[in-house]
């Protein structure tokens, strides 16, 4: 590709990546404000200024839009997980800080607060759970590179592991809370990584 089709091209991802965090914004204003429920694709092309015709080119439908909004509040948590791993001083302490940051960081995110505690919270929830594969495979792959980073003995495979388990018990204390977070995280940390530091044979 010529230097021109190169800076053209760089352009163009700079633009769409604009527009696709604008349109992330404008859904997670909508959803603050009026619920799961009052996500309308009509409604947030409205607000970013753009044609529904584009919103759907460029997320494909609510469902898509929901995920990608979704994806983006979990990487915000991840700073925090993958921060709290790389500086600590043992596997034990380390994991249990990476996930108390992670369910305290959901606790205090409006959009995700909002659609947990509203009346169409059942029709959100499969998006973190049973559907949410692209989150769930997206925040074990950092939790899994940020602890092999930090732990580079480690086996990949079993981190692999750990992390999948880790992210889905979190998760499922984020859909339905089940007691105190300090205790969920500590009870979690210590049944992912008594499994990492078992005894081999």
């Amino acid at each position: 590709m010529s230097e021109t089709g190169t800076v053209a091209a760089t352009f163009t991802e700079r633009v769409r990546s604009q527009l696709r965090d604008e349109v992330l914004d404008a859904a997670s204003a909508v959803v603050f404000a009026g619920g799961w429920a009052s996500l309308r694709m009509q409604t947030v092309a409205d607000q970013v200024g753009i044609s529904r015709r584009t919103l759907y080119y460029e997320f494909g439908n609510k469902t898509r839009l929901a995920e990608a909004l979704i994806l983006r509040i979990t990487q915000r948590f991840l700073d925090g997980v993958e921060a709290a791993l790389i500086s600590a001083d043992n596997l034990a302490t380390g994991w249990e800080a990476a996930v108390l940051s992670a369910l305290r960081a959901a606790e205090v995110d409006p959009v995700l607060s909002t659609v947990l505690t509203g009346a169409s919270r059942e029709d959100f929830l499969p998006l973190l759970t049973s559907e949410g594969t692209q989150v769930i495979d997206y925040a074990t792959a950092r939790m899994t590179g940020a602890a092999l980073s930090r732990w580079p003995n480690l086996s990949a495979r079993e981190t692999t592991l750990a992390a999948e388990a880790t992210v889905r018990l979190a998760l499922s204390h984020i859909v339905r809370p089940s007691g105190n977070t300090d205790q969920a995280a500590h009870s979690i940390a210590e049944l992912t990584t008594g499994y990492l530091c078992r005894p081999h044979e």
